[in-house]
């Protein structure tokens, strides 16, 4: 008798566990030793000693922490905070936003003369290269226009005069990721550094002084060359540098025979650089013009005669967030922060914070002073990271956002992006997508992770007061990997 009920239990319990859902299930003591390895790392890590760490990883699905360190202490994010510029920007403007430049003129034209101003109108496209204002003077000239009987003015009016959030230091102003700010701006080439021209030098002279050229070609920046050419066992080391205030960019130190070198360097007033430019262009292109360059606003009664679209913003978010690119990340902030008046940082920090407080993120315990995460101001938490990147989740634009994260250790720049380097050849190759970060004592990785069984994590990883910023992604690579590490063992079908 006792067998035979013993025989009964023993098929209900496999019929029971068949009619069970297959979900991973957590191992007695396998997560318990991932925090006991994380734990253990963190506190032998030299490079950790006197810095401040914050760290917060989830599980996708469920929003549940499987390990947190001082997730909720505010940390400088650098680059991270571009997580919330984009996702603000997607719910705003929406995935397939465009934006535009537009030419256009207050007089009329007859016989082959435009007898009126003609104004360059910028309505804050990020992505707008030097290639594409010369194509608009070429334009402008087949439609038949030989002569312009008036001025040439650029509009750039479409965001405030403000150039620069209120935490940029002088020293950033000539760096490419410190570019000046404006709705009428250029860059040089494909990788949209906004308000940039491109320095090349090149040492296969054997003049003693390396030859420079720049992209675009433009006589808006002056050209100071001090550096010398110098042996290949001599140390080399160049410096490229906008003078403050100027468009005065000196060249110095030296460079190595053979060797050539770039550098993208910030323009000083990017409205007049874009405004010299279309002039010189409309002129090589064989029109005429008898007035002057000039910028202002253009007038409310005008004859709209070129319009040039961007790419939607999904595409120009890959640019945005696979590089990094912190004018993108300004423009989009003044673009949310633009309803029916210029666009300006206060605005669109606002909008952002309504956004944000939508997605039940407490932002009054955060500190928001631009958009891409160049102020050592900001202030966020890991676990406010998380949150918003489970958030997203819920959004119809997700996959756009995801789309534009890093993937770690794929080689090609607008798949990798700032991940390519990392992780290559190893498990997580292709398995992470995320945003890194890095500014002077600082770094961090915010994204997802699929793990071995394919499910996936949320993770924050913040680093603050290194004494060696370039140390940190070893940090996150390390911790990451014991995650994942454990991860594999910690499930069982």
């Amino acid at each position: 008798m006792i067998r035979k009920v013993m025989r009964i239990l023993t098929a209900g319990l496999l019929l029971f566990a068949c009619m069970v859902p297959h979900t991973h299930v957590h191992v007695a003591g396998k997560e318990d030793r991932m925090k006991d390895r994380l734990s253990e790392y963190l506190a032998s890590e030299e490079q950790l000693q006197g810095a401040a760490f914050a760290i917060h990883i989830t599980e996708e699905h469920s929003g549940r922490t499987i390990f947190e360190k001082s997730a909720d202490q505010r940390m400088r994010p650098a680059s991270n905070m571009k997580l919330l510029t984009a996702a603000a920007a997607l719910d705003e403007l929406g995935e397939k936003h465009r934006f535009e430049t537009i030419v256009a003129t207050d007089g009329q034209v007859k016989n082959g003369q435009l007898n009126g101003n003609v104004y360059l109108i910028g309505k804050g496209d990020p992505s707008l290269t030097y290639e594409d204002v010369q194509q608009l003077a070429s334009q402008l000239h087949e439609l038949g226009i030989k002569k312009i009987n008036g001025d040439i003015v650029a509009d750039d009016t479409y965001f405030d005069r403000e150039r620069y959030s209120e935490d940029t230091t002088w020293k950033d102003e000539s760096a490419y990721y410190g570019a000046a700010i404006s709705a009428l701006t250029a860059a040089p080439d494909s990788d949209h550094d906004t308000g940039t021209v491109k320095v090349m030098v090149d040492a296969s002279s054997s003049s003693g002084k390396p030859s420079v050229h720049v992209v675009p070609e433009t006589d808006y920046v002056s050209i100071q060359n001090d550096a010398v050419i110098v042996s290949g066992n001599e140390e080399a080391e160049l410096e490229v540098k906008r003078i403050h205030g100027t468009n005065d960019i000196v060249i110095s130190g030296s460079i190595a025979t053979g060797d050539n070198e770039q550098e993208w360097v910030a323009v000083w007033e990017p409205t007049e650089y874009v405004l010299h430019l279309f002039q010189d262009y409309v002129k090589a292109s064989g029109i005429q013009v008898t007035g002057t360059a000039k910028t202002a606003k253009a007038p409310a009664n005008r004859t709209e005669l070129l319009r040039k679209q961007s790419a939607p913003l999904k595409e120009l978010l890959l640019p945005f967030m696979k590089l990094s690119n912190n004018g993108h990340a300004e423009m989009f902030l003044k673009h949310i922060g633009s309803r029916g008046k210029a666009g300006n940082w206060e605005d669109g920090i606002n909008q952002m914070e309504h956004y944000l407080s939508e997605k039940q993120l407490p932002t009054g315990q955060m500190v928001i002073r631009d958009g891409s995460g160049l102020s050592h101001v900001n202030g966020i938490t890991a676990r406010q990271l998380t949150t918003l990147l489970t958030q997203v989740k819920q959004e119809s634009w997700y996959p756009a956002f995801k789309n534009s994260l890093p993937v770690a250790g794929m080689s090609e720049r607008m798949v990798g992006g700032t991940l390519r380097n990392r992780f290559v050849d190893t498990e997580l190759t292709g398995k992470i997508n995320a945003k890194t970060g890095t500014l002077t004592g600082v770094s961090s990785l915010s994204g997802y992770m699929e793990t071995k069984s394919g499910e996936h994590v949320v993770f924050s990883i913040l680093l603050n007061g290194l004494l060696d910023e370039e140390e940190g992604p070893l940090i996150e690579d390390q911790i990451l990997k014991i995650v994942y590490e454990e991860l594999k063992s910690m499930h069982t079908n």
